[in-house]
């Protein structure tokens, strides 16, 4: 396989030499001190190459048949898609499934899009007590332990984030 500099010198090469294929591949291979016989082309695909630059503008392979891969052209629609499910939540939250059904892609791919290209991880969000500068005495006195078996700790007072 061609590397893009070795296209666009092969292409350069042809057009230096008027247009012929044979020259070209011949200088090609001199300046790249590569074996006769053994260039990375023959005559019939180089000018395969030089119309496909002449219809393009490009250099590039063509687009193949097959799975498409995850395009960073989906994860624009993706982000817009998790900022309008996190608007309609009360508690401001999105899921990738819920996007997934919506764009009509599958939820492994919006995973792998949420990962990969846009870097963004799920994690969940849990509800803590905030500590109040009043309740210090009752931490104190929690702290030193329940000596009496009627001293209760009320429920969810010592819940902490993990």
């Amino acid at each position: 396989m061609l590397s893009a500099p070795d296209k666009a010198l092969l292409v350069k090469l042809f057009y230096m030499n008027e247009e012929s294929a044979t020259i070209a591949l011949r200088k090609f291979r001199v300046q790249k001190n590569v074996k006769s016989g053994k260039g990375p082309l023959t005559p019939a695909g180089l000018l395969k190459l030089v119309k496909r630059f002449e219809e393009t503008g490009k250099l590039e392979d063509r687009a193949r048949a097959g799975r498409p891969c995850l395009k960073e052209a989906r994860a624009p629609c993706i982000v817009v898609e998790m900022e309008a499910i996190a608007s309609e939540a009360a508690s401001r939250t999105s899921s990738a499934r819920e996007a997934a059904r919506r764009l009509g892609l599958p939820p492994s791919s919006v995973r792998n899009i949420l990962r990969r290209i846009l870097q963004l991880y799920p994690y969940k969000l849990q509800s803590c007590h905030e500590l109040l500068p009043a309740d210090t005495a009752q931490r104190k006195h929690l702290r030193s332990g329940p000596s009496v078996k009627g001293n209760r700790i009320p429920p969810g007072f010592l819940t902490f984030c993990g």
